[in-house]
């Protein structure tokens, strides 16, 4: 009744204050019958918003975009269902992988933690295996480029060369990252490499491998004060060694110059950036990124020109080993008519990789955009074509004859076609070039053990191999004729 005094007493009053309206009068029995309702009522629209608010809450944890449905079914299967107990991490890893292959670029891949340690590795300069450069094309694990004085090198790898096999066992279907795993080893022990050059038939190398140490930037100084700097890959640390290595030239007295990027499969575009600097003087464009939508962004110089290459006539020697951050050092200074090219057509990259690290040590390794030079041209998958075409001698090419084989009279095959090219270089008369070992042949093998001194058996075997491998690499570093080319052309 107290309630109700006092809502009585409200309404009068404010009836008082707003003459001509209404006054409402609630019975007390109304009254607890509509306190009654209202409770019922929010309790009822409570226990809705709860049951389907929690049923939102579950959507939103779930798979935000349908075309994960599928991947999550199928792990949530594996992981439950599979009749052995699997590794939850590894089946991630090999999902990331997989998903990456998908974009049929050789160059983007997913790197675990001890993928990713090695390529770290091996940007700085020094890790253990035979050292070579490969990757993806086709479809296929071609060998980019074989590191210069490395076992892989020292055995015959050369740049184009197709591997089908490792130690026995075909490849077909590895990534790039997984044919690298089984490569790498421990030093001193052996890995068999079956490889295919050109139209010729598979055949064997075996290689010790060793630990792999990079000297970056390598110089020298050649006769009428032409200066040769080989410049092996851009890694840690490669900008710095060139600007020490041009000074260290300058104070010899250096004329002209030869840049040699024979077989450098790249790297650090940044390293590659601050070397052609010392060529460019700032606000000079070194390259352009094309992104997906078309957009170009110019990379520029940022330092003026080193005052030791003003007017220094110059010369890059290229291969097609010769890839990535060494063509785009090659185009930015041709552009800009601060080089000319010689040597042969270069591989022919012309995308840019960035790395993403995640907290588990792993690495995503992608394809982020285009380059072009600065006169826009796009060399991907075409190389670039020297001003001077100079090519090494037809016997630079041929692959190195494994020393545990014998060759005798009769024999045919791939390995013999090789060894009369040999035979003929170094002065040896092996009579028509194919791939038997005729009677021609054997007198040629003959004459050659007499000469140099080697067990006379007719056979062509490992004390003869031996020789004869370094014979021919004695040859080609004294016949170097693009290295002679460069420095004739550049007088």
């Amino acid at each position: 009744m107290e309630n109700n005094s006092n809502m009585n007493e409200t309404a009068t009053k404010n009836n008082d204050k707003n003459k001509g309206s209404r006054t409402i009068e609630l019975s007390p029995f109304k009254f607890i019958m509509t306190l009654l309702s209202c409770i019922i009522l929010t309790a009822a629209v409570t226990s809705l918003a709860i049951l389907f608010g929690n049923e939102k809450v579950i959507d939103q944890n779930g798979p935000k975009r349908s075309e994960f449905l599928k991947f999550y079914t199928v792990y949530d299967t594996l992981t439950k269902d599979y009749y052995k107990k699997v590794d939850k991490e590894k089946l991630v890893d090999a999902a990331i992988k997989g998903m990456v292959s998908g974009l049929d670029d050789p160059y983007s891949e997913y790197m675990t933690k001890a993928e990713q340690e090695s390529f770290t590795g091996e940007m700085s300069g020094e890790f253990s295996g035979i050292g070579a450069e490969m990757g993806e094309e086709d479809g296929k694990i071609i060998i980019s480029s074989p590191i210069k004085a490395s076992p892989a090198e020292k055995a015959g790898v050369k740049s184009k060369d197709e591997l089908i096999k490792i130690d026995g066992k075909d490849i077909s279907g590895m990534s790039t990252s997984k044919v690298v795993s089984k490569i790498r080893g421990k030093k001193g022990t052996t890995v068999t490499l079956t490889l295919k050059r050109g139209d010729n038939a598979p055949f064997d190398i075996k290689i010790v491998r060793d630990t792999i140490h990079i000297d970056s930037v390598e110089s020298k100084m050649e006769k009428n004060h032409v200066a040769v700097i080989t410049i092996n890959k851009f890694q840690e640390g490669t900008a710095k060694e060139f600007h020490n290595a041009l000074t260290k030239m300058d104070e010899k007295g250096m004329k002209k110059l030869v840049l040699d990027f024979r077989n450098n499969p790249g790297g650090y575009l940044d390293e590659a950036s601050k070397m052609a600097n010392e060529f460019l003087d700032r606000g000079d464009v070194i390259l352009y990124s094309e992104e997906r939508d078309g957009t170009q962004k110019a990379l520029k110089a940022k330092n003026p020109q080193n005052p030791i290459t003003k007017d220094l006539k110059t010369a890059i020697i290229l291969n097609e080993g010769s890839a990535s951050a060494s063509e785009v050092f090659a185009l930015a200074l041709k552009d800009h008519n601060k080089a000319t090219i010689v040597g042969t057509k270069s591989f022919g990259k012309g995308i840019v990789q960035t790395a993403t690290p995640y907290k588990d040590d792993s690495m995503l390794k992608y394809t982020l955009s285009k380059w072009l030079s600065p006169n826009k041209t796009w060399i991907h998958k075409k190389g670039i074509t020297p001003d001077k075409e100079i090519k090494l001698p037809s016997y630079a090419n041929i692959h190195i004859l494994d020393e545990n084989k014998v060759f005798s009279l009769g024999e045919k095959s791939e390995d013999i076609k090789t060894l009369e090219i040999g035979l003929k270089a170094l002065g040896y008369d092996p009579g028509k070039v194919d791939d038997t070992f005729d009677q021609a042949t054997l007198n040629a093998v003959n004459q050659f053990q007499v000469t140099e001194q080697v067990p006379n058996t007719g056979l062509m075997d490992k004390p003869s191999i031996k020789k004869f491998t370094q014979l021919l690499k004695e040859k080609l570093q004294k016949n170097d004729t693009q290295l002679k080319g460069a420095i004739e052309y550049v007088k």
